[in-house]
């Protein structure tokens, strides 16, 4: 018998083993990320423009302020929602933005807010869930025990982009002036459902901003924002560098090409320094091998006249 050990072969279960671990999904994935701009981008238009988006969820109670998101619990743990309003009846309209369905986990973290919420401030407290993505029928209601909890779900795949972009562009050819309430719809075309493609969507979203005269600058500025920061997540580089024209057009396009010639002028004026510092250390190098040279010829001379060459 070889002295070498024999070598054993893996078991199915090593083998599942190794497959699961190479098949792991990392904790951050791109879907992680397009969830979180659409937070980011929800949370913006909220604090910006709640009075306009709100009729849009078929919210009719006015609102009155924006309140904190950040609960510090007594176990020193701090639950963070998505956005709170103060409503004119006294309510809170606290609201959280889904692209997953979390189910029963979901709920139950939703509950906590509320009842945090509701506790510190005395009032009660009504949640909003906004579903994007591919949601259709999420759970809406927690039966724990003798107690029940309910959210008033909105569901934006149900509401059509197509439509939508029909209506406005039917008030700007019927030469309408847009409003705020109009412009703050584009940032949920992505969000919708419809026939119409991402790009068609947001294309259209950049030209209908354009024709927006009576609406101020800071609020175009900031919807342009929200519609390039969903654009960048919804299409692909392609995708995006054929709407540079559209871009380009707007407020934020220009600002961009304007922070393109900047950063250039600043690399040119990088680039001339850099060729500045290279001729100076080409030509102190120069000098110092011309002096080396003289130095090794002196020798030269000095070794000749010893050997009575000279």
């Amino acid at each position: 018998m070889s002295g070498r050990a024999k070598k054993r072969k893996p078991t199915s279960a090593a083998k599942s083993r190794k497959l699961k671990s190479r098949n792991t999904v990392p904790a951050k994935s791109g879907f992680d990320t397009v969830s979180q701009v659409e937070d980011g981008v929800m949370k913006v238009m909220m604090e910006f423009f709640s009075k306009e988006m709100l009729p849009l969820f078929g919210i009719k109670t006015k609102v009155t302020g924006v309140l904190a998101t950040e609960e510090v619990q007594i176990k020193l743990s701090k639950g963070y929602e998505d956005f709170n309003l103060e409503m004119e009846d006294g309510s809170i309209a606290h609201f959280e933005f889904q692209s997953t369905n979390g189910g029963t986990d979901d709920l139950r973290r939703f509950r906590s807010y509320e009842s945090s919420l509701s506790y510190k401030l005395k009032r009660p407290v009504l949640t909003y869930v906004l579903f994007s993505g591919h949601i259709i029928h999420p759970m809406t209601k927690l039966v724990d025990g003798i107690n029940s909890y309910k959210i008033v779900p909105i569901i934006m795949s149900e509401r059509s982009a197509d439509s939508l972009l029909t209506d406005l562009w039917a008030k700007i050819n019927r030469s309408e002036p847009l409003t705020r309430g109009d412009l703050a719809t584009l940032p949920l075309l992505p969000l919708y459902g419809g026939e119409c493609s991402q790009q068609e969507r947001i294309r259209a979203a950049f030209k209908i901003i354009a024709k927006a005269d009576y609406v101020s600058r800071s609020d175009i500025e900031k919807i342009e924002a929200a519609i390039y920061a969903l654009a960048t997540k919804f299409l692909t580089n392609t995708e995006l560098s054929q709407m540079k024209g559209e871009i380009k057009m707007t407020y934020l396009g220009q600002l961009l090409v304007e922070d393109g010639r900047a950063e250039g002028r600043a690399e040119e004026r990088k680039n001339t320094e850099r060729e500045r510092l290279r001729a100076e250390k080409a030509e102190a190098e120069a000098r110092k091998a011309e002096a080396e040279a003289r130095k090794a010829e002196a020798e030269l001379q000095k070794l000749k006249k010893q050997l009575g060459l000279v």
